[in-house]
């Protein structure tokens, strides 16, 4: 259930998602990237998923494209099959996957990051990143979902 709750508020809230948007879910086969693909099948969402290649049969059957996080360069097949880029990236896994998914997005389009970094220093790293790419000149944005539950000396949902 809560993996429905995050999905939810990250695409209807967050997002804003709409029928027709084509989008990127990085992380696409664990508990939030199978509710992903379920609820951006309702939504009628052009999806790609990026998880290993013994979880594709369940991209698909969602109706997402699969791209094998092992073998596969995602930024290459999102260009050639999404010259214009994507409208919204859904990363829960950061790092390196940030500056990666933010140069997939068309103009205006929008990253949302919703994983949280367990660390201080993960957490204020991700934050830095978002208000430096926010404040370039492109049109596109980053929007943190859920993030900073660190700051405030909480994990994210374990009781203390």
């Amino acid at each position: 259930m809560l993996n429905y709750v995050t999905v939810y508020q990250a695409l209807h809230r967050s997002a804003k998602s709409k029928a027709g948007d084509k989008v990127l879910f990085i992380g696409a086969s664990g508990g939030c990237g199978t509710a992903f693909l379920d609820l951006g099948r309702l939504a009628n969402l052009k999806m790609y998923g990026i998880a290993s290649k013994s979880k594709h049969a369940i991209l698909t059957e969602y109706g997402a494209t699969p791209i094998d996080y092992r073998t596969e360069d995602f930024v290459e097949v999102i260009r050639r099959a999404e010259p214009d880029g994507l409208d919204v990236v859904f990363d829960g896994m950061g790092g390196d996957y940030i500056d990666r998914a933010f140069a997939l997005l068309r103009r205006s389009g929008l990253l949302v990051e919703y994983g949280n970094p367990l660390s201080v220093r993960g957490t204020l790293r991700s934050l830095a990143k978002i208000l430096v790419l926010n404040l370039l000149p492109n049109g596109r944005r980053v929007k943190p979902y859920g993030a900073g539950s660190v700051l405030l000396n909480r994990k994210p949902f374990l009781e203390d």
